[in-house]
């Protein structure tokens, strides 16, 4: 908890004195002036044990690159099929690089066009199958965590959409919509992203990147509608939080609702430089715990796409068994189709075993294990 948290006195039955801010400060959890109530009190309390605990597994963890290493064997081994491919993903990087070195630059509009033929060539290729895995192979790990993510919610964004079914030029515009949506935090300064104690003034910034950003995007020419509107509304929320206050959420389309939700789960499952990653499942947990924060049509809608376990998940069985989510029963969101890669006493399999849960009554699964 941060000494701003801690200062906050909450008084049952009395307004609260200030914003409660989630800890990377992107997102305002209670506004100013809210009634304090048992059921707020709780909330809170959940809320600030789940980042102490993330925060003390982190400081646990160290160093973060060898944590992983037969998570990633098994899911090599696997040969899950990639949601767009290796020369894509190098296409997309490059338009964005582009794009973003361009944007505050006087004399000329941002170059835009090489972003624009990139995601076209992504929507192309997307395939229409709910069992892809979102973030099995992510994009090249960039210095700015502004790229990374915006990436990385462009193609969350487009299989998303894909899997919903809409309009192949409604996807290319989401998709690019979704790798815009930050532009505006290129006006702050990066130090104030780094930081867990923010002056009055850094925070300001901060919580105007949605308006700047909206300006500089609505400054290039032929630009689609739909991504001034994902640059201005991806931190506004149905429940009165978050922000620009001028925004109404009523007044917002749905795919800018769809990609408030993607924005948020990309951030709780990408490392940032003030907290670590969450595993997919824990984020779909996450987002159903504040699920007043976003549209139930919209909400409903992701994880009928990604899965209450999402694909590559390792789950613990009753049986000790340790198996990789494959495939989500859209029946049965509670019991995917697994594959079984290690018994109860950790021991390998030589080959894996396909279970489906759905089929098989005697076995179900009791914990994510995140420890592998």
């Amino acid at each position: 908890m941060s000494e701003n948290e801690q200062q906050i006195k909450l008084v049952l039955g009395q307004p609260l004195e200030a914003d409660i801010v989630s800890a990377d400060r992107s997102v305002v959890l209670v506004k100013a002036g809210t009634m304090v109530t048992q059921d707020l009190m709780m909330r809170l309390t959940n809320w600030l044990h789940e980042q102490e605990r993330l925060r003390e597994k982190q400081e646990k963890t160290g160093k973060k690159g060898a944590r992983h290493k037969m998570r990633w064997d098994i899911l090599k081994k696997l040969e899950f099929e990639q949601i767009v491919s290796d020369r894509t993903r190098k296409q997309l990087e490059k338009g964005c690089e582009k794009f973003f070195s361009t944007i505050g630059k006087k004399g000329s509009p941002p170059d835009i066009a090489a972003l624009e033929e990139a995601v076209q060539t992504m929507v192309s290729e997307s395939p229409d199958n709910p069992d892809m895995p979102l973030k099995l192979l992510e994009m090249k790990k960039h210095s700015s965590y502004l790229f990374q993510h915006a990436m990385n919610c462009g193609v969350i964004a487009t299989f998303v959409a894909t899997s919903l079914k809409y309009p192949i030029r409604e996807i290319a515009a989401f998709a690019l919509a979704m790798m815009l949506h930050d532009t505006g935090l290129l006006t702050v300064n990066p130090d104030s992203l780094n930081k867990m104690e923010l002056t009055e003034k850094e925070l300001v910034d901060i919580r105007n990147h949605p308006r700047s950003g909206y300006d500089a995007l609505r400054t290039i020419p032929g630009v689609d509608p739909l991504a001034l509107l994902v640059a201005i509304g991806h931190h506004v929320y149905a429940d009165g939080s978050g922000y620009p206050d001028n925004v109404d959420f009523h007044d917002l389309p749905e795919l800018v609702h769809l990609a408030v939700i993607i924005n948020d789960f990309e951030s709780l499952t990408s490392e940032k430089p003030l907290s670590e990653a969450i595993h997919m499942h824990e984020a779909i947990v996450a987002l159903l715990r504040q699920s007043e924060k976003y549209h139930p049509v919209m909400l409903s809608h992701f994880i009928r796409v990604v899965g209450f376990y999402p694909v590559t998940t390792f789950a613990q069985l009753n049986t000790g068994e340790v198996g990789v989510v494959v495939r989500n029963n859209p029946e049965n969101l509670f019991l995917p189709e697994i594959k079984l890669v290690m018994d109860e006493n950790g021991k390998r399999f030589p080959s894996e075993i396909s279970v489906d849960l759905m089929r098989e009554s005697d076995r179900w699964i009791t914990r994510i294990k995140d420890d592998i």
